[in-house]
């Protein structure tokens, strides 16, 4: 049975598959495409780019909610709850292939409202949440191809690249860091709120680029000009975690798409290699194992810092006495973080560490434990399973699609030994994850209905300039 391609542009992508009682067929619905992008977009920027930006204070004070920013988020959800409900039976088909562990975090975080000490603020942030996952299920339902992914945070993530290196010309004492507290002086954090963040968007942006270049999806000239601002954004945030991070996922791309050929088959046991080499070294920096300071240090010394990681561990320190108070179920998703406020469990930072407020435990798995308890910790665990399985599933069915999934769980992996991503409503990098999510489960279900459709149902979607290029005659290739 022939097997469905796509165009690798969006000129003619395949669209969703709809179903209507035992009947199925492609339907093409590439015209709704540009609002989807337009929509993601938005809320990439949202989340990525603070609205106090352009203020001479940004940094100073605590950011207010933005009206605009506010009213943009609930237009973009009643387009994707419109997307939704007009196509409600292919969207449930995709929620049947949705890693579940996604939607256990989130009903956990639900949950967990009835023991926050924050209960106003943690429905708040539930709320926000529960919109970023509504608009990328919707996303993965209108014009939807296998290079899609990549394509939208691609474009979104060399325009901020751009547009970061551009602000810090312009006005480059609001690009900049002001030393405040452990900040590096001088460090540039761009359009992002900090350093780190600017580092951690130039190292998703160089991934995705090596990954156009190495699987022949970019030519040379485009990756030479995305990857070089992006390096440039990279160099210029002086993270160090985001550099070993870029390197690391760098590797694991070269080893998948150019190594040879005749030993993919072993590149499952590859992947699960760096995922020991990953475990070893994010115990080893919480100081999990006794005795593998020595170990690790010269994977620390890589990293541009030491074995406190830049002060990192006092942080973490005074959080596992806090988690010490409620282990099993936290105190609550978000209830924790929520500002400079006297009646804060979080305002001990501002006593013991000098006024500084970290804003975050600097460590994804700390914060997870911190709010959901050890129970939260299993269920993200349990996500980081489901996704590295069914990524290694799509390694059987389109092997250099999956690459770019596995490489982006490893970034993420890393990024979170030293910031806190993880089920973050204003973090980009896990909205970037969770719409990868969606489009694992979309990737693996499309695989299942082609091989059940009607051999009909399964001829590709050929436009007039694709068909005029076709050669004429009675026995002509199939595309």
């Amino acid at each position: 049975m022939r097997r469905v391609e796509n165009s690798p542009a969006p000129r003619n992508p395949r669209s969703a598959v709809a179903a209507a009682g035992a009947s199925r067929s492609w339907l093409v619905d590439s015209k709704y495409q540009p609002v989807m992008t337009l929509v993601m977009y938005a809320l990439m920027f949202m989340v990525s780019v603070p609205s106090t930006i352009f203020s001479p204070q940004f940094n100073e004070v605590e950011a207010e909610p933005n009206p605009l920013y506010r009213t943009l988020k609930l237009a973009m959800l009643g387009v994707a709850v419109a997307v939704l409900i007009w196509r409600r039976t292919f969207a449930v088909m995709l929620a049947r292939e949705l890693n579940k562990f996604l939607l256990v975090l989130l009903a956990l975080a639900l949950l967990s409202t009835t023991w926050s000490i924050e209960p106003g603020i943690t429905m708040t942030r539930i709320v926000a949440l529960a919109t970023i996952y509504i608009i990328c299920w919707a996303c993965v339902m209108v014009g939807w191809y296998e290079q899609r992914y990549q394509e939208i945070l691609r474009s979104f993530f060399t325009a901020l690249m751009v547009g970061s290196l551009i602000f810090g010309i312009v006005a480059p004492t609001l690009a900049k860091e002001r030393g405040i507290g452990i900040s590096l002086e001088g460090a540039w954090h761009g359009l992002l709120a900090q350093k780190n963040g600017l580092g951690h968007a130039a190292c998703i942006t160089i991934l995705l680029w090596w990954h156009a270049w190495l699987a022949n999806q970019a030519k040379f000239w485009r990756f030479a000009a995305g990857s070089g601002a992006a390096i440039a954004c990279l160099l210029l945030s002086r993270s160090s975690t985001s550099v070993f991070a870029a390197l690391f996922s760098i590797g694991l791309l070269l080893l998948l798409l150019k190594g040879p050929k005749g030993k993919r088959r072993y590149m499952v046991l590859t992947v699960v290699a760096f995922a020991a080499v990953l475990l070893f070294y994010s115990l080893a920096v919480l100081n999990v194992i006794p005795g593998s300071e020595a170990v690790v240090q010269p994977l620390v010394a890589l990293t541009g810092k030491d074995m406190t990681f830049s002060g990192r561990t006092q942080i973490w320190s005074i959080i596992q006495q806090h988690i010490a108070q409620a282990p099993i179920l936290g105190t609550g998703y978000g209830a924790y973080w929520i500002g400079r406020v006297p009646t804060s469990p979080s305002y001990v930072f501002i006593t013991r560490m000098s006024s500084f407020y970290p804003t975050e435990a600097h460590n994804g798995y700390l914060d997870i434990i911190n709010d959901l308890g050890y129970v939260g910790l299993l269920c993200l665990l349990g996500f980081l399973f489901v996704f590295l399985r069914q990524s290694l599933a799509l390694l059987k069915i389109d092997y250099v699609q999956a690459t770019l999934y596995l490489a982006l769980l490893f970034e993420e992996l890393i990024n979170n030994m030293s910031e806190s991503e993880w089920l973050s409503a204003t973090s980009f990098s896990f909205v970037t994850l969770i719409l990868g999510t969606f489009a694992l489960a979309r990737a693996l279900l499309d695989q299942r209905l082609s091989t059940t459709v009607s051999p009909a149902a399964q001829m590709p979607v050929v436009t007039r300039r694709e068909r005029s290029r076709q050669p004429r005659g009675r026995h002509a290739p199939e595309r």
